[in-house]
């Protein structure tokens, strides 16, 4: 139907008007819904009689679709009649502050500061409006300017709006990955609204991007000639020795990065004559998930190099910690180590951006895969959760003779 059929005008000022359906009467208390346009060009008054046209008819699908709660059903109606609900509506900052409050005390520190920085993000792009108001069209242009930005604007570009931000030339956009994660959180952000019954739609609901890239090329594993390099030329600092070890480890454990750093002497322990790292989050001391609490038998390679003698070194100095100058903070032990590693990483190794720490642990996985270790073997020692359901909910844990022999695998030749 012609969006003029919805259209009259009043004073020089045009309205949109649509009698509610015959079915709908005995939850809606009106016979008609008009709302005023506030504007008195045909041209305008059109386009914006077609996008309330939208609402309105996405509205009584809601509402004839018998999935609302009582709560959902007020909020939907009091949208199409109240002629002053976005005034009273639920800011977008006012929704981002409750949806905070109410999970926050299930988020690590980093988990909080990654959250808040990307709802200050959306908040910079959309302004501060009333959540009501909020419609597709405003979500599939808040991602189309996410494909735009570059990545960290608050650091980059401080103090810069968006409009001039995308004024620069030759910026170079996110990664999907992070646009996804933005647009998740808008999401959520959304679907709590809608609990809450501030809203009755999750407008961002199915906006991510598909990965033009396989998971497993997100980061890419070091080959043997980096291995080598970095074997070579760690530096060998008796003053800061975690820079000589954790790498190491790195490539003979698949460990996290914050792992490693967060190590404290218990942490080595002997399981049945075999010596392993207990990856725990006691004390202050945290993991990603739970299926990264695990114990990694202590590569060969490793005890070769003497990790045994440091860490009794260590004990006898009276330290408590594996590594007592990296010092905790809001994101825990690896920061400052991870910025130095960052630059002799560039320096020295690759000036390949996708590759990083983190491809130790996809050397790991790569090589002893390519070894034939199995899969459930290889994501206990990488402590991911196993894919099978027999293993993973009934199975027990490998013993440390199992791990060992896989880690066996790990064979670089230097």
């Amino acid at each position: 139907m012609s969006t003029k059929t919805y259209l009259f005008c009043r004073k020089n000022t045009y309205y949109y008007r649509i009698k509610v359906p015959t079915d709908l009467l005995s939850i809606i208390p009106a016979v008609e819904i008009k709302k005023s346009l506030k504007t008195s060009d045909l041209d305008k008054a059109q386009s914006l009689s077609a996008a309330m046209g939208y609402k309105v008819h996405a509205a009584f699908m809601q509402l004839r679709s018998g999935m609302l709660s009582e709560q959902q059903v007020k909020v939907v109606v009091n949208q199409l009649l109240s002629k002053k609900l976005d005034s009273d509506s639920i800011t977008l900052s006012s929704a981002i502050k409750d949806y905070i409050r109410r999970n926050e005390r299930s988020w690590t520190l980093k988990t909080r500061m990654e959250v808040e920085g990307s709802y200050n993000l959306l908040l910079q792009i959309m302004g501060d409006r009333p959540m009501s108001i909020l419609a597709r069209h405003d979500l599939v242009s808040l991602r189309d300017t996410l494909t735009k930005l570059p990545p960290n604007i608050q650091k980059t570009y401080p103090g810069r709006s968006i409009s001039e931000i995308l004024r620069h030339s030759n910026l170079v956009p996110m990664s999907v990955t992070s646009i996804n994660k933005h647009l998740t959180r808008m999401s959520s952000l959304m679907r709590f609204c809608v609990l809450e019954g501030h809203i009755s739609v999750n407008y961002a609901e199915g906006l991510q991007l598909p990965q033009t890239q396989r998971t497993d090329e997100e980061r890419k594993s070091y080959n043997m000639e980096d291995i080598a390099v970095i074997r070579n030329l760690l530096p060998c600092d008796s003053g800061n020795l975690e820079r000589q070890w954790i790498p190491v480890i790195g490539m003979y454990s698949g460990m996290r990065l914050d792992e490693i750093c967060q190590l404290y002497l218990e942490d080595i322990v002997d399981i049945e004559g075999i010596p392993c790292f207990d990856i725990n989050d006691k004390g202050d001391k945290k993991l990603k998930n739970k299926t990264s609490r695990r114990i990694i038998p202590v590569h060969p390679r490793l005890l070769k190099d003497g990790l045994l003698e440091y860490v009794e070194n260590m004990r006898k100095g009276g330290q408590v910690r594996l590594w007592p100058n990296l010092i905790k903070r809001r994101d825990g032990y690896s920061h400052d180590f991870g910025k130095w590693y960052q630059r002799f990483n560039r320096k020295y190794v690759t000036d390949d951006t996708r590759k990083v720490f983190h491809s130790f642990r996809h050397t790991v996985a790569d090589h002893m895969k390519q070894k034939g270790v199995s899969d459930t073997v290889i994501a206990e020692i990488l402590g991911h959760a196993h894919d099978s359901i027999a293993m993973g909910r009934y199975g027990k844990r490998y013993q440390p003779q199992v791990l060992l022999d896989a880690l066996l695998k790990l064979e670089y030749g230097v």
